[in-house]
């Protein structure tokens, strides 16, 4: 975890601005801290916490110090909260021409209605709009209110989870069927749950596991889970550091993952199990990467997903490894090479923005 670049804002040319960063457990506040590391020394980190209408005139000011630079704008991020202040700031930028936005949306098509809306609205006074998915361009493309005239770009997203040094073959994997991810509603964490059940009722000696961290706000939630996973007999592990969760899930054979909305190249949890050599299982749907679907074993997030897990459970190596190298190909081939190519693509997309 590193620390945010130390310039004063009238020396960054780029500011990058965020609601959340470690130790905020929030996966785009994740995706910024690396994201800077990795960036050049002349960009900066706005890490801002209050975004409430009152706090934001200091945070436009703060922002405005010194012309001509670029901010991006990371969104959405579990600071922001049901804020209207980043889109705001798209629109006071433009205005007064203090300086020139970049949205980076890591989500578009599963936010609200209201959401997309905002957000449609302020892509028609930024300079640039980088989306992580193509999926998730189209769909704010064939939006209503989104500009046709803003320049939009792709750049997918890595894994905040490194490769374990030491993956093990997939029969010597001591957790037959695990779940990773942030444990909060949506995620399709009941639906893990049931099917845990089942695969329980159907084998007393399945070993089962849930990976993850409970967000702020979510501990009631996480309580739930909790005592759901103790009745099932479901190991629950949290707040591993991102090498603990690479090593744990290179000891995972099935990662059961059913998201209600299906498997998208933006899930950061699947590139964290492909890349230990996990067998993803998920659900599929409307952006779901047709390069994907080899590396997968296609679920239904219902309990009738017991028997293709409890199927799976019985290959054999070579049998696994059809997956896992279909897996390691669209990681190789699909995705940034590391934090440094990624930064290299926002500071072309930097480029391009400052000269239009």
């Amino acid at each position: 975890m590193s620390s945010p670049p130390s310039q004063s804002p009238s020396e960054a040319s780029v500011v990058m601005v965020t609601g959340a960063y470690p130790p905020d457990v929030c996966g785009v506040g994740d995706y910024t801290d690396r994201l800077m590391a990795a960036a050049p020394m002349s960009w900066r980190a706005q890490i801002e916490r209050d975004w409430s209408a009152r706090a934001a005139p200091a945070i436009f000011r703060r922002l405005g110090r010194g012309r001509n630079r670029t901010a991006i704008i990371q969104y959405p991020t579990q600071g922001y909260g049901w804020s209207l202040v980043p889109h705001l700031l798209v629109l006071l930028g433009k205005m007064t021409g203090r300086y020139r936005t970049i949205l980076a949306l890591h989500e578009f098509g599963s936010l609200s209605g209201k959401a997309r809306i905002a957000l449609s609205v302020a892509s028609h006074f930024a300079a640039h709009v980088i989306f992580t998915t193509d999926a998730e361009r189209d769909r704010a493309r064939s939006t209503r209110w989104f500009s046709r005239r803003v320049p939009t770009s792709v750049i997918g997203i890595l894994s905040n989870i490194p490769r374990s040094v030491s993956l093990r073959p997939f029969r010597d994997r001591r957790i037959d069927v695990a779940y990773f991810g942030h444990i909060r509603p949506n995620k399709g964490i009941e639906a893990f749950l049931e099917v845990a059940a089942g695969l329980r009722r159907a084998d007393a000696a399945i070993r089962l596991a849930m990976i993850g961290v409970v967000p702020q706000g979510y501990e009631s939630y996480g309580a739930m889970v909790f005592e759901r996973c103790r009745a099932i007999g479901c190991t629950l592990t949290t707040d591993l550091d991102d090498r603990a969760v690479g090593d744990t899930l290179a000891d995972v054979r099935l990662l059961y993952l059913p998201f209600p909305d299906g498997v998208s190249a933006r899930r950061g949890s699947v590139l964290a199990g492909l890349s230990n050599g996990a067998i993803v299982a998920t659900s599929v749907g409307a952006a779901t990467p047709t390069g994907l679907l080899p590396a997968l074993l296609v679920c239904n997030g219902t309990p009738d997903d017991v028997r293709p897990l409890l199927d799976a459970l019985r290959w054999t190596d070579p049998q696994a490894a059809v997956l896992q190298q279909a897996g390691s190909r669209y990681i190789d081939t699909m995705l940034p090479r590391d934090w440094a190519h990624v930064a290299t693509l926002y500071g072309a997309v930097v480029t391009r923005a400052s000269v239009v």
